[in-house]
């Protein structure tokens, strides 16, 4: 399968493979844009798009960022086949909320990420063509209707 990929900016790096059986592709910063205390968008200088209109890319954030007060946006992230634009990730800070002298004050983390930085992973899924089919019922099941939780309780 092959993506294709144009570079937009001199420093943009193509994706790479940290090892042969990882699942995902790591995805390099080359700019960074920090609009809000609280939210980052890293660049990658590339657009890219899959040469086969029938895969989607997926943008996840890489594992490590659990350990520095961030969160990826709209993760996971999803390229449509026929979208053409620079590939960026947007991330959100956690608030800490710190007491000063009876009065709360939020703070932000430090920004994790710099030019050059492994920022995410893409990986491809196949866009599977599905149809709704509008019914009067749906079949009885064991769970029913419960909602989030309903499983494990007696």
């Amino acid at each position: 399968m092959k993506i294709h990929v144009k570079k937009l900016h001199p420093l943009a790096k193509w994706p790479d493979r940290s090892s042969e059986n990882a699942g995902g592709w790591d995805v390099f910063c080359v700019s960074i844009e920090q609009p809000e205390p609280d939210l980052i968008i890293c660049k990658t200088g590339i657009a890219m798009r899959p040469a086969d209109s029938n895969y989607k890319i997926t943008l996840v954030p890489r594992s490590s960022l659990t350990k520095t007060g961030w969160i990826m946006q709209n993760s996971p992230g999803l390229g449509d086949p026929d979208y053409t634009g620079e590939y960026q990730f947007r991330f959100r800070a956690l608030p800490i909320v710190k007491a000063y002298f009876g009065k709360r004050a939020l703070k932000y983390p430090k920004s994790p990420f710099a030019p050059g930085d492994r920022i995410g992973q893409i990986y491809l899924e196949e866009i599977i063509p599905i149809e709704f089919e509008e019914v009067l019922d749906l079949p009885k099941t064991e769970r029913g209707d419960g909602g989030f939780g309903s499983t494990g309780k007696q």
